[in-house]
């Protein structure tokens, strides 16, 4: 939690001077209104009309305003910003944030899991239908787009069911509404920030497809194998949990067989192939863009220090809960990787 506190501020400090240095290099500015005539502006000031606008720019048409107070973002704004422009990653923001705020407004923990997964969804969906990427077409960057959606979907569906099936788990997500409704906003926006960076190497890939590259085809390689493997690791838990339910809580039940042998926890291990290999399949299409490679790095950053936090940490639950039971013990012998099979 506090690595990802960490990247969360990174990423919003970064995006930051994003803005700041995308408007300094675009030049637009947000059309004014009689609202604000008061200063003596007049209503349209500060923009050009002789100049074309970009993709990017955003003019009357994409924002509409009624008393001074901004109502209404037209979605070919956002449409043209993940076309091109270095708005492309607030665009995604804003894309996460429409999942991931009413989620986090109904229960403050699923900013951090089921709205994790869907926001995924939705991004790499609008991506998809922004570039017309055929999804069926077999092509590096049509089994891209397919690997984020398949893993969106997947990990929000699951969790979900999860948290309506499983009651501690269901528990839990009530122990988290801590802070009041409202005040849970700025949360939801960090966090729908963060997955904005970690998706957006196959908003780049859309943007400047490269033909035949290897890396790219290792790294379409690796999101498949890190989602094929996480959505095997989970229902194979989820299924020995299930099984198991009228054992206590304290009384270790694995699982300990297939891909737990792996290391004792594959679904995290999963979970940093799939974001590497999503990250290394942008790679051929980040060019000199520093807004491309500083979100990218800094997301596959965050997830690395998440998911080995998360490790560790339920490393040492299992040991207070397990920790001298022969069955625990004997696996934690077997297998000595907690994340990396070739821990020892």
């Amino acid at each position: 939690q506090i690595c990802l506190v960490k990247v969360v501020i990174m990423a919003q400090l970064f995006t930051f001077c994003l803005v700041i240095l995308s408007t300094i290099a675009t030049g637009f500015t947000v059309p004014l209104t009689r609202s604000i005539n008061k200063f003596g502006l007049k209503e349209g000031a500060g923009i050009d009309k002789k100049k074309p606008r970009h993709h990017h720019d955003f003019s009357s048409s994409a924002i509409k305003t009624r008393g001074g107070g901004l109502y209404s973002v037209n979605i070919s704004a956002i449409k043209s910003a993940m076309e091109a422009g270095p708005l492309g990653v607030l665009a995604l923001t804003g894309i996460a944030c429409s999942v991931v705020v009413p989620l986090t407004m109904y229960r403050q923990g699923y900013s951090f899991s089921v709205g994790y997964g869907f926001s995924v969804f939705a991004m790499a969906l609008a991506l998809t239908k922004t570039f017309q990427i055929g999804l069926f077409n077999l092509t590096p960057l049509s089994l891209l787009a397919t690997a984020v959606m398949f893993y969106g979907a997947r990990l929000g569906a699951y969790l979900l069911v999860r948290n309506l099936t499983v009651p501690s788990k269901a528990e839990t997500m009530k122990k988290l509404d801590k802070s009041p409704r409202l005040q849970r906003i700025p949360l939801a926006i960090a966090v729908s920030m963060f997955y904005a960076f970690i998706t957006s190497p196959l908003m780049y890939a859309a943007r400047y497809s490269v033909a035949n590259s290897l890396v790219m085809n290792v790294g379409v390689s690796l999101a498949w194998l890190g989602a094929l493997m996480e959505a095997i690791a989970d229902a194979q838990k989820y299924l020995v949990k299930r099984s198991a339910a009228k054992e206590t809580d304290t009384t270790f039940v694995g699982p300990t067989g297939g891909v737990y042998r792996i290391c004792r926890h594959p679904n995290y291990f999963a979970e940093v192939i799939y974001w590497f290999g999503v990250a290394l399949a942008g790679v051929p299409s980040f060019g000199k863009s520093p807004i491309a490679w500083g979100c990218s790095l800094l997301g596959f950053y965050g997830i690395f220090g998440v998911m080995t936090s998360a490790s560790k940490r339920l490393d040492e639950k299992q040991k207070e809960m397990y920790g001298g039971q022969s069955d625990y013990d004997n696996y934690k012998n077997d297998v000595t990787g907690a994340i990396w099979p070739w821990a020892r």
